[in-house]
C-alpha cells in the first residue's frame, strides 16, 4: 500500500491538523508540569526478619508494612514501571526494646528506596516482637478417622498412623504444653481391603509452630470374620473354703467374632470361664454369675451361654 505523501502535506496546511499540533504540544506541557509536581501513594512492602540462631518469634510479627511513599510523579512512575518492591530487613541480633518504632521502621524502608522517594508510617504503625527459645520434641500423633467397614468385615488391627510420632518445633512456652498431635480426619466408606492413605497433619494455630513431617500414612489392615463357638468348662472362684459347691451346667458355650486369618488358631484353652461367688448371697440365691476372664486378644464380641450357673451346696 502506498502513502499518498501529496494528501499528508495538504493535510498538515490545514487548520485542523494546526489545532491537533497545539493540542498535543498542551497535553506534554500539562503531562511534565503534574508530573513534576509531588504525589504520594501507598505501596505493601515485605519484611524480613534476622533473629538470633537460638531465638524464634512466639507470636509471629507482620510480614508486611504499606508505607505512604511521596516522591514526584516521575519517580513514582519510574518506580511502578521497574515494578521493583524492595524488600525491607529488620535485625533483631541483639534487640533490647521489644517494640520497633514507626521512625525505626521508616528508617529501614529508607534505605531500600530511591533517594527521590520518602517513605512515612503512621505512629500507631510500630510492630512489637515477642522473642522465645527454640524448642523441639518427640510427640504422639493421634489419628482421627471416620472408617466405615463393608458387612462381614473388621480391622485386623487398629488403623494407625506410620509414623506414630513426630517432632514440633516452635517456641519452647509454646511446645511444652504440647503433649500429642493429631491428623486431620480420614473418611472411607465400605472398606473391604487393605488400604495406606496419606493424612496430612492438622496445622497449628501459630505459624512459627512447624513439625519435622507435614503429612504420615494411614495403615489400615482388614479381613472377613466368622463366628466360632466352643465349650469351655467353668471354674469356681472367690467361694467360702467351708462350702462344698457343685454347679450346673459345668461348661458354657462360647461365641465370638474371628477374623479368617485367625479362625485356626483359636481353642477352648484360650479361655477360661469362671462362676464368680464374691457378690452372692448363698442363702437367698442359687444362682452365680459367669464371666471370662481371660480371652485372646484377635477375638471379637465374645457372648457366654448360660451367663448364670445354678449351685447346690454340700454340708
Amino acid at each position: 500500500m502506498q502513502v499518498d505523501t501529496d494528501k499528508i502535506k495538504a493535510f498538515l496546511q490545514t487548520d485542523r491538523a494546526m489545532l491537533m499540533g497545539c493540542i498535543g504540544i498542551a497535553f506534554v506541557v500539562w503531562l511534565f508540569m503534574k508530573m513534576s509536581q509531588p504525589h504520594q501513594t501507598y505501596l505493601p512492602l515485605e519484611i524480613s526478619y534476622t533473629l538470633p540462631d537460638d531465638k524464634i518469634f512466639a507470636i509471629p510479627p507482620p510480614a508486611t508494612i504499606t508505607p505512604k511513599i511521596s516522591g514526584t510523579g516521575w519517580a513514582l512512575f519510574g518506580r511502578y514501571l521497574r515494578a521493583q518492591r524492595p524488600k525491607i530487613l529488620i535485625t533483631l541480633e541483639n534487640i533490647s526494646n521489644p517494640s520497633i518504632s514507626a521512625s525505626e521502621l521508616e528508617t529501614a524502608i529508607q534505605k531500600r528506596l530511591p533517594n527521590l522517594l520518602t517513605a512515612e508510617l503512621r505512629t500507631y504503625q510500630s510492630i512489637t516482637v515477642q522473642l522465645d527459645d527454640k524448642a523441639g520434641k518427640r510427640i504422639p500423633l493421634a489419628l482421627q478417622k471416620k472408617i466405615e467397614l463393608a458387612p462381614q468385615y473388621q480391622f485386623v488391627i487398629p488403623p494407625s498412623p506410620v509414623p506414630d510420632s513426630i517432632t514440633i518445633y516452635g517456641p519452647k512456652s509454646l511446645i511444652e504444653k504440647v503433649d500429642l498431635w493429631q491428623t486431620e480426619v480420614i473418611e472411607i466408606k465400605n472398606l473391604k481391603e487393605n488400604q495406606n492413605p496419606r493424612v496430612s497433619l492438622l496445622s497449628h494455630p501459630n505459624t512459627a509452630v512447624s513439625f519435622d513431617l507435614s503429612e504420615v500414612v494411614c495403615r489400615i489392615e482388614v479381613e472377613q470374620f466368622t463366628e466360632k463357638t466352643l465349650e469351655v468348662p467353668i471354674q469356681i472362684i472367690n467361694a467360702p473354703d467351708t462350702l462344698l459347691l457343685t454347679i450346673h451346667p459345668s461348661k458354657t458355650k462360647i461365641t465370638c467374632r474371628v477374623g479368617l486369618s485367625s479362625y485356626d488358631k483359636v481353642n477352648a484353652t484360650q479361655f477360661k470361664a469362671v462362676a464368680d461367688f464374691t457378690k452372692v448371697d448363698i442363702n437367698n440365691s442359687n444362682y452365680a454369675p459367669v464371666k471370662l476372664s481371660e480371652v485372646p486378644d484377635f477375638v471379637n464380641n465374645t457372648n457366654t451361654q448360660p451367663q448364670h450357673v445354678e449351685f447346690i451346696i454340700s454340708r
